[in-house]
């Protein structure tokens, strides 16, 4: 009787199958859900961290190279400031050598070049190409009677020879010194005059420099320690530093010669990416993303079981546990597209945020908040103009025409809000096909016609004239205004990038549209010009090449 009783309490075996198999297909959309959400949070960060590291690549590039660029140009002054006293020397055995007293004057003159500069080993003179003079000659003394063109060692007869033919200095080096040690030889040849006759060679001088102390006088100690140096001649000699940095993705800075170069590389010590990972900011973007990507997770899985848990419920609850996950779902989207441009500008505020907030908002937190707003905008217009002016070289030319008038009219549809506020007239000729393209055009036309509008004339309302006219096989396109003029000092000032005639408070804007504008008229092959008088107004002329197939009427 029990055991009937046990057996009519127990389900059904085809309803427990069923509810094994929905609870299994629930499990199973459960973890799908989950694993899609988790898909979406991997493929951002991924997507972010790359585009996060490629800026800190860039960075970490452009600081590089403003340091490789610093060195170069000391090292190059400090070997331009030797070849100077030895071409200095060559000229006083020029003429000493013919006045007779040469052996006596020589020490007086090598003393004062030595003195000059720090680390001259020593200051030679060779008639008939062999070492018969030297100073100071304590420390020296296995170099007199050294026949600069039977010298064996690598290099240094073809230096002597180079010398010959080029008759102007020449470096080798980093070599073994006879007297010991490693240092730079720069030789030049001496001519003398032959009685009726042209110039022959006499012989050569040279100076010794120690490579140490020239590299001392660089100070290499400036690399930053994530960074490493290699310095090689043209010919692939190291003269100083790692080898390790040729090999790494190096920046590169020549460092011209009389006969050829040196190369200087700069490079990380691992590599640009990996300077990227370990810097602190990435670091941080790291520690938010992951925050987020917990949080996202977390409210996930909380909703969607939630929301399977409620389908035993009534279709009310139903539909209600339907619209939190559209809600999530439209939440997630949100979060990983709007999340890309601000997530810099957190990582650099987030600590500062942190103290002001603790208790309550101040006036000064307050006044941060403000300038992270203020500053993210300007930001992005300056980017946009940074990177249209860089990216001006790279974009393709069609190599065709395009109607000027149409570019117009763009260009006019694009400002009508502006020229609408500033009450300003917008008037034009007929316009012709001109060599161009019509995107380029456009925004010539919006630089130009937008800064007439910016700078209008306080006592009167803006007035811009776009017209035509062809001059010396030119379309020249002229834009007048009647605004507030240019000082002729600023006339070729105002193409420069960042150049700004007014304050931010009086003018907004990035400082560089004349300066894309100049750019993309002279990729066009052509030029833009400007005539101004203050206080009465400018005219903007944009000269482009006749397309082949108009001829002058």
């Amino acid at each position: 009787m029990t055991v009937q009783q046990s057996s009519a309490m127990r389900p059904p075996l085809p309803v427990l199958l069923r509810r094994l198999l929905s609870d299994g297909r629930r499990i199973w959309k459960l973890a799908a859900v989950q694993a899609a959400v988790t898909l979406v949070l991997v493929l951002s960060y991924l997507w972010m961290g790359d585009v996060y590291v490629r800026v800190l690549v860039a960075e970490y590039r452009a600081s590089a190279a403003l340091t490789a660029s610093s060195l170069a140009s000391t090292l190059s002054s400090a070997l331009n400031e030797r070849l100077a006293l030895v071409r200095g020397l060559t000229a006083f055995v020029e003429v000493a050598s013919g006045a007779g007293n040469f052996a006596d004057q020589f020490p007086r003159y090598a003393e004062s070049l030595r003195r000059s500069v720090v680390g001259v080993r020593n200051i030679s003179a060779a008639p008939d190409f062999v070492v018969r003079i030297v100073y100071p000659v304590e420390g020296n003394e296995r170099v007199l009677g050294n026949d600069l063109l039977k010298d064996a060692r690598p290099g240094f007869a073809e230096t002597v020879q180079r010398a010959i033919i080029s008759r102007d200095v020449t470096i080798h080096g980093p070599v073994g010194l006879l007297q010991g040690g490693r240092g730079l030889i720069a030789r030049q040849i001496v001519y003398g005059l032959d009685k009726g006759g042209p110039a022959k060679p006499w012989g050569a001088v040279g100076l010794v420099f120690d490579v140490d102390a020239v590299l001392k006088e660089v100070r290499f100690d400036r690399v930053p320690p994530h960074l490493t140096f290699a310095l090689v001649t043209d010919a692939g000699q190291p003269v100083a530093g790692d080898a390790l940095a040729l090999r790494n993705d190096p920046l590169v800075e020549g460092i011209n010669l009389p006969e050829g170069q040196w190369d200087l590389a700069l490079a990380p010590r691992s590599s640009w990416e990996g300077l990227a990972h370990a810097d602190p900011a990435f670091r941080g973007f790291q520690a938010a993303f992951l925050l987020l990507a917990l949080l996202t997770e977390a409210i996930t899985f909380m909703a969607v079981s939630r929301r399977y848990s409620l389908e035993r419920q009534v279709d009310l609850r139903t539909a209600e546990l339907g619209r939190t996950k559209n809600e999530l779902e439209q939440f997630a989207y949100a979060a990983a597209h709007d999340l890309q441009e601000p997530l810099r500008a957190i990582a650099s505020y987030a600590q500062l945020l942190e103290k002001q907030l603790k208790g309550r908002l101040d006036d000064e937190s307050e006044g941060f908040i403000r300038e992270i707003v203020e500053g993210a905008g300007r930001l992005k217009m300056l980017l946009r103009d940074v990177q249209l002016f860089l990216a001006e070289d790279r974009v393709p030319l069609g190599g065709g025409v395009a109607a000027a008038g149409d570019a117009l009219k763009a260009a006019l549809t694009a400002l009508k809000r502006r020229i609408a506020e500033a009450g300003a007239t917008v008037t034009a000729a007929d316009l012709p096909d001109v060599q161009g393209d019509e995107r380029r055009l456009r925004e010539i036309f919006i630089v130009l016609i937008g800064n007439a509008v910016e700078y209008r004339h306080p006592d009167r309302a803006a007035e811009v004239h776009v017209s035509h006219r062809r001059v010396d096989g030119h379309d020249v396109i002229d834009v007048r205004d009647n605004g507030i003029g240019i000082d002729p000092r600023y006339r070729d000032q105002i193409f420069e990038v960042f150049r700004r005639l007014h304050s931010r408070d009086e003018h907004p804007g990035t400082g560089m549209g004349l300066a894309i504008a100049r750019k993309m008229v002279e990729r066009l092959g052509g030029r833009i010009t400007v005539v101004s008088s203050p206080g009465l107004g400018s005219v903007f002329s944009i000269h482009l090449p006749t397309p082949a197939f108009r001829g002058f009427p």
